[in-house]
């Protein structure tokens, strides 16, 4: 049976060179100790592997001005498809009592100056800061870029405001409360803090970042995420890092995915006329749509294959514990320590219980289920990917379903101009997945192929 492992960075050790055609898989190799049945101590006597991801190719990625006026234009066509749903009249009728495409007299101009003010907050900020940068000699992340900013929220509030000052006068309170409810919502995420109001990218985290190198890769400060983990405790740290980042990001999708999609496609049917008569399903799957179409446009930009990759190597690092039930013979586990990193199988013990490691390496604590889900969340990089494709995927087929079979022209419009936002970030899915996937088959057969763990 095979003794469990304990750490000796107490001990002095040479690295040994990594094995022939295995540069991108071992970054390097240290003896670590191991107890056999009959003492608790013995010579060195195994090699513990540090696994080293597979270099992802620098995969292209809109810049946030590209996507700002791609996520611009997507809402916009959708608050105007959905006013065409609302508002639509038979115009080519011969004797219609109007030859316009929409009852243009029932709409209130406020409420869509309103809309669009709020959807291209962004694009705003980013034009604004571009030209301050390109006609002033100041530095990108200096105090009057950073000044400028909080300006830029303040005009955009007081232009809100003065909107809202004149839907007050033609609209109850109910629908004044319908206008202002994301407001709840902003504060609930993200509480009094004003730079994720135009700002889609998290901030750092007092001096450690996240931040991409000259050749693309996803990388943070500190020194486990450039190569060789140094430490359990930096390892941890990484982790705990990128666990808030991430979460981070998926507050600022979820909320301007919301955003978009309620002002897009909610606030038009709210204040529009009691007298008006619209098909309810429809502008109900129009906002249905709209949302899970601008869900997809964030999460591919805000988690692109390289932050992804990012995760990955952090969670290969970590590894994690299994726990194990029964007993078993003191002289077949050590005592786990935090400044220990234990290789793959090892048996450890941590308050009253018993995990083996799992991983090439081990640097998690046993029994913290962050770290579980870390592991098993962020292990395989094409795994959110894939998952994300599928929801694309059934989006992107019951549109051309809906085409498919409709005959009224205003569906097709609506759907069709919809579907072509769709089909861009079905292209990117399928590229991310195609790579993370070959990337991770790769690194496995790498990881079986080198690691002492596998070969036992």
């Amino acid at each position: 049976m095979a003794g469990g492992r304990r750490s000796t960075a107490s001990r002095t050790s040479r690295p040994l060179a990594a094995p022939s055609g295995t540069n991108n898989m071992v970054a390097s190799q240290h003896k670590l100790g191991a107890v056999n049945p009959g003492r608790k101590e013995d010579d060195l006597s195994s090699s513990l592997l540090y696994p080293q991801a597979v270099p992802i190719p620098d995969i292209p990625h809109d810049s946030p001005f590209t996507f700002e006026v791609i996520m611009f234009l997507y809402t916009a066509s959708a608050l105007g498809l959905q006013y065409l749903n609302l508002y639509r009249t038979v115009w080519w009728m011969p004797h219609s009592y109007t030859n316009q495409a929409l009852n243009l007299d029932l709409i209130d101009p406020f409420i869509i100056a309103f809309s669009l003010t709020l959807l291209s907050r962004r694009l705003v900020w980013l034009s604004i800061r571009a030209a301050i940068i390109y006609f002033l000699p100041v530095s990108p992340s200096g105090r009057f870029v950073n000044g400028s900013k909080f300006c830029t929220i303040g005009m955009i509030l007081l232009i809100l405001g003065y909107l809202a000052y004149f839907v007050v006068q033609n609209h109850s309170m109910v629908n004044i409360l319908y206008l202002v409810y994301p407001a709840s919502v902003y504060f609930i995420l993200f509480g009094a803090a004003a730079s994720p109001f135009i700002d889609l990218s998290p901030g750092s985290q007092g001096r450690v970042k996240i931040y991409k190198d000259k050749v693309g890769t996803f990388r943070t400060n500190l020194a486990a995420a450039g190569g060789v983990p140094t430490s359990p405790e930096l390892i941890r740290m990484e982790v705990a890092i990128t666990k808030t980042d991430f979460n981070t990001r998926l507050k600022q999708v979820l909320f301007n995915t919301i955003i978009s999609a309620y002002y897009s496609g909610f606030i038009p049917c709210a204040f529009s006329p009691s007298f008006l008569y619209y098909e309810v399903w429809w502008v109900s799957q129009h906002t249905l749509t709209t949302f899970l179409g601008c869900l997809t446009l964030y999460l591919v930009h805000c988690f692109p294959a390289g932050y992804n990759h990012l995760l990955h190597r952090t969670s290969l690092h970590l590894g994690h514990w299994l726990k194990m039930e029964g007993r078993i013979s003191p002289n077949f586990y050590n005592q786990w320590s935090a400044a220990s990193l234990w290789p793959g199988s090892a048996i450890v013990r941590h308050g009253k219980d018993l995990y083996k490691a799992e991983g090439v390496v081990n640097a998690a604590e046993p029994g913290n289920f962050s770290h579980v889900r870390y592991f098993y969340l962020f292990g395989d990089p094409s795994l959110l990917v894939c998952g994300l494709l599928v929801v694309q995927a059934t989006l992107v087929t019951f549109q051309l379903m809906i085409l498919a079979k409709s005959t009224v022209w205003y569906h097709l419009i609506s759907q069709g101009i919809l579907a072509f936002g769709n089909y861009y970030t079905l292209f990117k899915l399928t590229r991310d997945y195609l790579i993370l996937s070959k990337i991770y088959k790769a690194e496995q057969m790498l990881i079986e192929r080198f690691s002492p763990s596998f070969q036992e």
